[in-house]
């Protein structure tokens, strides 16, 4: 039986694109979200800009993946100066995922996956902030902050006291010390340089009051045996 025009007419297959991992973190704006069928106008120059760069390395007879430490190195003294592996994502036009493995890269694993040439160019190209001053108010862990503030606590340290000179609210020190997972890291600066300042300090020979000391050191001692059990 003869197929009419409208049996025979070609179906139209569309392109299949990458499929965006579900946590991605790629952003508008990096090459990365061009390659997963973003149709931006900025990442799709971007894209367009990273493969021009590839092209020029080619002519030029360069590698197009080359070993991560030279990079490892450089992101380290950036996240030392107080940036997070999101800002120097944002600085580098990267995905974090891949700037997070590059600062687990050890100075003599020679295991370690080469990268784009692209990507160690541009996380070698940002410029190392000022050590008071990172210029980003990226996100960091509470972690060690958290630690800090519970060891002032234990020296007796009230939270009011180390808001006012942290320039914060009492609550603000209490969740930072206690449940917050996550703070900007100017202020966890500021709690490491307090910390440094105060914890081989007396309390009392600050204006603190005796009774605001004992107060604050049983509260801590508490809080560490809760957190024992």
């Amino acid at each position: 039986m003869p197929l009419t025009g409208e049996q025979s007419a070609p179906v139209a297959v569309p392109v299949a694109r990458p499929r965006r991992p579900r946590r991605s973190t790629v952003r508008h704006g990096q090459a990365s979200c061009a390659d997963y069928g973003c149709a931006r106008v900025e990442c799709r120059q971007a894209a367009l800009r990273a493969r021009r760069r590839r092209e020029q390395d080619r002519a030029r007879g360069l590698p197009a993946r080359v070993p991560p430490h030279a990079a490892a190195r450089w992101a380290v003294r950036l996240r030392d100066r107080g940036m997070s592996a999101q800002d120097i994502a944002d600085r580098a036009g990267l995905s974090v995922t891949l700037v997070r493995r590059v600062l687990r890269t050890l100075a003599h694993d020679t295991t370690a996956p080469d990268i784009a040439r692209t990507s160690a160019d541009a996380i070698l190209g940002i410029p190392l902030p000022h050590r008071r001053n990172p210029g980003a108010r990226g996100l960091t862990d509470s972690a060690e902050a958290s630690w800090l503030l519970a060891d002032l606590a234990r020296a007796g340290w009230p939270a009011t006291a180390l808001a006012q000179r942290l320039d914060v609210n009492p609550r603000t020190v209490a969740e930072v010390r206690d449940k917050r997972p996550r703070l900007h890291l100017d202020l966890a600066l500021r709690i490491r340089r307090l910390h440094r300042d105060l914890i081989s300090l007396d309390p009392a020979g600050y204006g603190i009051h005796p009774t605001d000391i004992a107060r604050t050191r049983a509260a801590a001692a508490r809080r560490t045996a809760a957190t024992a059990a």
